[in-house]
């Protein structure tokens, strides 16, 4: 352990700074080892194209005349594909670097002022021609004479390390350390302070310039330790304390010969004789152990170059500026992901190491080969050779070192060039100097030709300027020499249109068969076979995208939408399930989408609203998780709705987002709100006014209204959208106009559509008959249909026929119920009374016709006046979420009967908001505030309101003409008047202006006494 840890005995002023270093060369080290896996992914990383694809879903579904009414809005599935994202400059990695690198700095300036004069002054050299490499003159410090910041670097660091090193000996290392610190920090600030670049360009400026000189830095350290493996074996393989354990000769040559076979292998790859897929350890690894094994091996030469400087401090601080050089500068060619130099550094290992690994073995072998195979330790006496010298050994080896450079035409020349301009590319890339980066990027494509990094940065450029060809070339140079999987996709989804998808595919199976574990290429083959009928193929490629990629929540989410798309209800089920903890946006999206598709509840622990929209899967997952929510009574989401409306960059989805607000305001009780938000969408949009105008026929069957369905689905119709056509017709038919939804139902052959035109020729012929003709010779279903739409006209007598005739259970208790409203509409609640006696057991516990009938109960007893019953059994008796809405109406009738005015107002006031569509709860409510409150115009303006929502209500126009008299406004009765004529029988209209002259001359009357 104390061999280990050497330093423990070192005074504290030598120790401390020591162990920094050794820190900041194991942090160079870890983000070397953390870029070299993710510094591709950094430089250009995987991005995603987002194809929306619309699925109609349900949004509620009601039966009316036997038939179901679906209202759909658009849900949003989300494919996605793999794309790769423009370059970015790591900026982070050179300011990691450079100040590393300045610490480095001070170290070596601080290590070299200890040496003597010679050595001393070879080092300062060094040191000279390293800062040359910074190139400062470039960035304008101190006006015209921004040379004179590399003289002045110059000058502080020598004059003070020579002052140290030659007048203040005595002065200890740490504050030798601090002072060239504080040196350094001072050339820094001068270089900021007085460059006229961002820091941020002035630190790219530094540190690409620089790799001139780290580069030679680290090729000195690699030379430094290439034979330190050797080394560490013979250590290994003779440290033991006795003979016996200690390893014998062979063994040691074993080990030897299969570390130098691994490098012999290497270069044999390298240099393109070897193309067998083998097992080798990594370049990089091997210097890393190289690295360890030289840490203490520095310790070891010092008998070397005692002469020159002692082990402690300068040695072992020297060892350590030097790997933390290297390692800093490996680490940033793989963090800006440039291919030339790291191809490069790993050449230079396996080249060092194989000259100088071969060297040093048959330097120990001729020296020492006698004295291992007597097992002695011969690792103590290593730098003491009796024949082969160690100048001969490091001058044999260089030569070989040099010859395997040679036998490759300098290759390793080349990519350095190449790799020293994409740095210069990437810094005039980020300063916006397109011309000069597109320049540096094409000589180092000239030097190393196809490297990756230059063609993707001049792909990239091409792809800002929309060069769609020259981008495609420069992808496929960047494909002949170093092919990844990102280049592949990035050249497929080039070849979008449908007229490349020979193209496309080919590109995508080459990449999966160059690189068969991308998950990635995998994931956009399935995309594209998605787009055929080729369904095994599709399935195949999305589970070798599930099986290889780390992010089966992309995955699932594309396969959740292809399922969903083509109806595969079954394998979409069994995504489903597997995705129940999924977290990316995407997927729960279109989770919800599904569930909605299949009438499942959604996922209540899984609430999205965000406080902005920032992408597409943002919106979508809002989206469908808000319609999946719908009749929930939520109204927690209108608020987050306002807010992307307000914003200006959400106008992308302006229209989805009002149509959702209408939504929301509509199933979640605030009727009112939600029809004024879409008739103004129907208004405004020119697209798909149709669609809108059918959704509020649609709210308007849900609420009964059926003559305002109509209108609705009249300007449906008139505008083109074809499922109007059947809608009309059928709210024509229950708003008891026979004749009219006649006509309408033969428009229906328009449309083209064989089912639809089947359905409507059959109610056209039921709506045709007599009773007689109905009861003895049409199916139940024509039976039931004919008493749904003729109920008002009929006789209680022929009602019961009907009702008597139909025999299939399911239409029996829905002409049952029918009849019941019939009762109620005669006001003859005894008969009412007894018919839901009969009815309730004829019902399921549960469902609409029960919850139907149960209202129904509750009406009869309110009307007979049975105010206890209701109170006891209201919230007892089954009702559906929308009839649970009448209990408000119940309570204010109550309140007002009882005589508690003020509850009665409360709760009269919350019905509106929720029942404004219902007849009888708005005539409730104008009543009682007219009798309770009649100074205002409460009154009066409940009942605007209900005709402005529901014009086509007979009696609601009748109380407003009235009211307008009341409160003298003359011409809104005359007006109210004409619209009663249209919407009355001629008889009946008679009757009601008789009373509503009546009615104004009381009026005139009571104003002519108020003036005497």
């Amino acid at each position: 352990m104390n061999k280990i840890k050497f330093w423990e005995g070192w005074d504290t002023t030598i120790r401390y700074p020591y162990l920094f270093l050794l820190l900041l060369g194991a942090l160079a080290l870890l983000l070397g080892v953390y870029h070299y896996f993710s510094g591709e992914s950094l430089a250009f990383g995987w991005d995603k194209i987002t194809d929306l694809q619309i699925v109609p879903v349900p949004v509620h579904e009601v039966t009316r005349l036997l038939e179901p009414f679906t209202l759909s809005a658009d849900g949003y599935l989300l494919f996605e594909q793999y794309d790769v994202a423009l370059p970015t400059i790591n900026t982070v990695a050179a300011t990691l670097m450079l100040g590393i690198l300045a610490l480095c700095v001070a170290f070596y300036t601080a290590a070299i002022s200890t040496m003597k004069q010679l050595p001393y002054f070879g080092s300062i050299l060094l040191l000279m021609l390293f800062l040359a490499t910074f190139n400062f003159d470039v960035l304008g410090a101190f006006g015209n004479a921004s040379s004179q910041l590399l003289l002045i670097a110059i000058a502080l660091l020598a004059i003070s390390s020579y002052a140290f090193q030659a007048f203040w000996k005595g002065v200890n290392f740490s504050l030798r350390l601090l002072a060239m610190l504080f040196v350094v920090l001072l050339i820094g600030l001068l270089t900021y302070r007085g460059g006229e670049f961002p820091a941020e360009l002035v630190t790219l400026h530094l540190v690409n310039y620089s790799t001139i000189g780290t580069l030679v830095a680290t090729v000195l350290f690699i030379l430094w330790v290439a034979y330190e493996n050797i080394n560490a074996l013979l250590w290994i393989n003779t440290q033991a304390k006795t003979p016996e354990r200690r390893f014998s000769m062979w063994q040691f040559i074993l080990v030897s010969v299969l570390y130098l076979l691994n490098l012999v292998l290497l270069y044999l790859r390298h240099v393109g004789y070897l193309q067998l897929d083998l097992f080798y350890i990594n370049g990089y690894f091997i210097l890393l152990l190289s690295a360890v094994a030289g840490f203490w091996g520095m310790r070891q030469r010092e008998q070397y170059y005692k002469p020159l400087f002692l082990f402690r401090p300068t040695g072992a601080v020297l060892y350590l500026v030097f790997a933390t050089i290297a390692f800093l500068s490996i680490g940033y060619a793989f963090a800006t992901a440039n291919d030339p130099l790291t191809v490069f550094y790993h050449d230079m290992i396996v080249y060092t190491h194989l000259a100088f690994g071969i060297g040093f073995f048959l330097y120990i072998m001729i020296n020492f080969g006698r004295l291992i195979e007597q097992r002695l330790p011969v690792y103590k006496v290593v730098y003491q050779p009796k024949s082969f010298s160690l100048f001969s050994f490091f001058l044999m080896s260089l030569i070989a070192c040099v010859i395997l450079v040679m036998r490759t035409q300098y290759r390793s020349y080349f990519h350095v060039q190449a790799g020293y301009y994409n740095y210069l590319g990437d810094l005039y890339s980020a300063s916006g100097n397109d011309i000069l980066a597109q320049r540096f990027y094409e000589e180092s494509d000239l030097y190393d030709a196809n490297n990756v990094k230059a063609n993707y940065s001049l792909a990239a450029m091409h792809r800002q300027d929309a060069q769609v060809n020259n981008e495609i070339l420069r992808l496929k140079d960047a494909l002949e020499k170093r092919p990844n999987p990102k280049i592949y996709v990035r050249l497929a989804n080039l070849y979008d249109e449908k007229q490349f998808f020979f193209e496309k595919l080919y590109v995508l199976q080459q990449g999966a068969e160059r690189f068969p574990e991308s998950g990635e290429i995998y994931n956009n083959l399935a995309l594209l076979y998605s787009q055929t009928s080729v369904q095994d193929s599709t399935e195949y490629y999305f589970d070798m995208a599930q099986e290889y990629n780390s992010d089966n929540d992309f995955v699932r989410s594309n396969r959740l939408a292809y399922y969903t798309r083509q109806a595969m209800l079954d394998p979409a089920k069994v995504v489903l399930e597997e995705s129940r903890k999924g977290k990316a946006k995407s997927l729960r999206s279109n989770m919800a989408a599904l569930r909605q598709l299949l009438g499942r509840d959604p996922q209540n622990e899984d609430t999205f609203m965000p406080d902005s929209i920032q992408a597409v899967e943002d919106f979508t997952l809002f989206y469908n998780q808000t319609i999946s929510r719908l009749n929930k009574g939520d109204t927690t989401r209108l608020e987050a709705i306002d807010n992307y409306l307000a914003s200006p960059a959400n106008q992308l989805f302006h229209e989805d987002l009002l149509y959702l607000k209408g939504l929301v305001h509509h199933y979640n009780g605030l009727p009112r709100e939600g029809r004024r938000v879409v008739e103004n969408l129907a208004l405004q949009s020119e697209r798909r006014s149709g669609y809108y105008y059918n959704a509020l026929g649609q709210w308007m069957l849900e609420e009964e209204n059926y003559r305002a369905a109509a209108a609705y689905f009249k300007q449906a119709k008139d505008l083109g959208y074809t499922q109007a056509y059947l809608s009309q017709g059928y709210a024509l038919a229950l708003a008891n106009q026979p004749e009219a939804a006649t006509a309408a139902l033969e428009e229906v052959a328009f449309t083209e559509n064989e089912a639809a035109v089947a359905v409507a020729q059959d109610l056209a012929e039921v709506l045709q008959q007599d009773v007689k003709t109905i009861v003895t010779e049409v199916p139940d279903k024509d039976k039931v249909q004919y008493l749904l739409t003729r109920l008002p006209q009929l006789s209680l007598e022929e009602v019961n026929i009907l009702v008597q005739a139909v025999e299939e259970k399911d239409l029996k208790r829905r002409a049952m119920i029918a009849r019941i409203d019939y009762l109620i509409g005669r006001k003859d609640w005894r008969a009412a009374y007894e018919a839901i006696k009969e009815t309730a057991p004829r019902l399921q516990p549960e469902g609409e016709l029960r919850s139907a009938l149960n209202l129904q109960q509750l009406k009869v007893w309110l009307y007979a006046g049975n105010y206890d019953a209701v109170l006891n059994r209201m919230d007892k008796l089954y009702l559906t979420d929308r009839d649970k809405r009448q209990r408000l109406y119940f309570r204010a009738r109550i309140a007002e009967e009882k005589g508690r005015t003020e509850e009665a107002a409360t709760r009269y006031e919350q019905a509106l908001k929720m029942l404004l569509y219902d007849e009888e709860v708005v005539l409730a409510a104008a009543n009682f505030f007219d009798r309770y409150k009649p100074e205002g115009e409460t009154a009066y303006n409940i009942l605007l309101s209900g005709i402005t929502y529901n014009p086509y209500a007979a009696e609601l126009y009748k109380a407003y003409a009235l009211e307008s008299l009341d409160q003298g406004l003359y011409t809104y009765a005359e007006q109210a008047q004409e619209t009663l004529q249209n919407l009355l029988p001629s008889s009946e209209y008679s009757t009601f202006i008789k009373k509503l002259n009546q009615k104004r001359q009381e009026v005139e009357t009571r104003a002519d006494n108020w003036q005497l």
